[in-house]
């Protein structure tokens, strides 16, 4: 149970945020670079006022996302490292989408008050976020592809397939983990493309296959011994994934095995903490999406013909489960 301070304190972290993305927005991590800089030099770069700029970077100091050595500013190892422009580790996607989404729970009251707005959905995809999302996708995969990875290569993993792939990151481990295996990556152009430059200069490249497609409109080819489906079941409504999910147990070999990255839920659906709080970004973000319970997952799943289901715990609320195709 939440605390009377607690919650106040989880309210009041909403400014730490603001400062935060204030300094992205502004470029300031950019801009200081490698550099210590006055207050002054960093309005003129950042075009903005003096006085006001040095009260945000003493705030940023205090903070630990700057060093302050008397009146001048530098950055941080951490600062530098991912959040300069000119940096090599520059985490562009996740820059972009911290910017993006400032006011997305302001939104939280509107579907509260009037439900999901349909139209709000009807729009054609932007290549620009699918970029942005899919390199910010590419660098929070890196935490968690090892541990995904040695959970799917404990059997054959073969010829798999990658559906609605992003960057193609966790696939990619996969590889490193299967000697022998090949790997198509399947999902929209803008998200192929990334993925082509991130992984065009490994050794892995020549292992990879890269295809074009819809989930729903397109076929994926059959033969496949595995079939890997990374956070796009909460996108869907149930009658949405059993029809993906028959398209998938088709393009299976017999005994081919479906492997299921999300947040899934306990019955309870206020556990695990991550998984519960991700729910509002499908009610804010998709059309009939949802965080899904273990439960719901697994009747489906042996309705459409799948068995030996189990899940394995990964990390932060996330898990996957495994099914064959029987």
């Amino acid at each position: 149970m939440l605390s009377f301070k607690e919650i106040v304190k989880k309210i009041e972290n909403l400014e730490e945020a603001n400062i935060l993305i204030s300094a992205l927005e502004l470029k300031i991590f950019s801009f200081l670079g490698k550099k210590t800089m006055s207050a002054r030099k960093i309005s003129l770069l950042t075009k903005t006022k003096p006085v006001e700029m040095e009260v945000l970077l003493n705030v940023l100091a205090a903070m630990g996302a700057l060093i302050k050595i008397k009146n001048s500013y530098k950055n941080t190892s951490v600062t530098y490292k991912f959040f300069c422009e000119t940096s090599f580790n520059y985490k562009t996607g996740t820059v972009l989408l911290l910017k993006d989404g400032r006011d997305e729970y302001e939104k939280i009251l509107k579907k509260m008050r009037k439900g999901r707005n349909l139209k709000d959905f009807e729009v054609a995809d932007d290549p620009r976020f699918r970029k942005q999302f899919t390199y910010a996708m590419h660098e929070r995969s890196q935490i968690y592809s090892k541990k995904i990875a040695d959970v799917v290569s404990k059997g054959k993993v073969g010829k798999l397939i990658d559906l609605g792939c992003g960057p193609g990151s966790y696939s990619v481990e996969i590889l490193k983990k299967a000697k022998n295996a090949t790997a198509t990556l399947f999902d929209r152009p803008a998200a192929l493309k990334v993925a082509r430059e991130i992984h065009n200069n490994k050794i892995i490249y020549r292992r990879l296959n890269f295809v074009s497609g819809d989930l729903f409109d397109d076929e994926f080819g059959v033969g496949y011994d595995t079939v890997f489906l990374s956070n796009i079941m909460h996108i869907y409504n149930v009658n949405e994934n059993k029809v993906l999910l028959k398209k998938i147990k088709n393009t299976l070999k017999q005994n081919g095995r479906l492997f299921l990255y999300d947040f899934f839920l306990k019955d309870s659906k206020v556990e695990p903490y991550n998984a519960a709080l991700f729910a509002i970004t499908m009610l804010l973000y998709t059309n009939t999406g949802k965080s899904y319970t273990f439960s719901e997952v697994y009747s489906l799943l042996r309705s459409i013909g799948f068995g030996h289901i189990k899940k394995t715990n990964i990390e932060s609320g996330s898990s996957i489960i495994e099914a064959i195709k029987v």
